[in-house]
């Protein structure tokens, strides 16, 4: 079986190694999400809707109406809005489709704006803020590798309900060195399947893990 990668996949097997084989290895698991994630689903659909065909927000998200009309003023006459945008790798780094065979690291970016050389990535965070520049980074290479033009990517994480913000800016040049990074990290996860070790790592995440049940390893909430 062909192991596919995404930033959640990585941080899934960096969180509990176990989990991540029964989840996306065997699969005797699946992950149906709870509240939290329902809620989040819901929160990005509705900010799809009011970017990509102008859906007005509703109750429940009206207040974040500034927002988006702060990133479509950003476009200026001449930039470029994608929402909910697939960006897709082969195993060579290479841009292929999201469903292609041999599709083999897939990011979906919440905003992507091109103007020019500059490219900005917005991805909407609703649960409590815990800043990661690995997901920052590697939506930037992505998008190096999907736009040639782009010479520069700020990638921001926006936290919605305590209206704040963790941003940095990438340059082209130091591509490699996301990279480098980013291959290593996915490494770990072959040196598991080759020598069969998926060890559990018990953490406060056990509680919301779909495996607690059947686990020897999880702890409770």
């Amino acid at each position: 079986m062909q192991l596919t990668h995404s930033y959640s996949a990585i941080k899934l097997y960096e969180n509990c190694p176990l989990r991540y084989y029964r989840q996306r290895v065997i699969k005797d698991i699946v992950d149906e999400g709870g509240e939290a994630s329902r809620y989040g689903e819901r929160i990005h659909k509705r900010f799809e809707l009011r970017l990509k065909d102008g859906t007005p927000l509703d109750a429940e998200t009206a207040q974040y109406e500034p927002l988006c009309v702060a990133i479509e003023r950003g476009l200026g006459g001449d930039g470029t809005l994608y929402v909910e945008k697939e960006l897709t790798l082969n195993s060579d780094l290479q841009p292929t489709g999201w469903w292609d065979a041999d599709a083999w690291l897939r990011s979906k970016l919440d905003v992507l704006t091109v103007r020019g050389p500059k490219a900005k990535v917005i991805d909407w965070k609703t649960g409590k803020r815990n800043m990661d520049s690995f997901q920052m980074g590697l939506f930037a290479v992505q998008v190096f590798k999907h736009f040639p033009d782009v010479v520069e990517v700020e990638s921001a994480l926006v936290w919605l309900k305590p209206n704040q913000m963790d941003r940095q800016t990438y340059l082209r040049e130091n591509a490699d060195q996301i990279w480098v990074e980013v291959l290593t990290r996915i490494r770990r996860i072959y040196q598991s399947r080759v020598t069969g070790n998926w060890p559990a790592r018990p953490s406060g995440l056990c509680g919301y893990c779909p495996a607690q049940s059947t686990c020897a390893f999880a702890r409770t909430r």
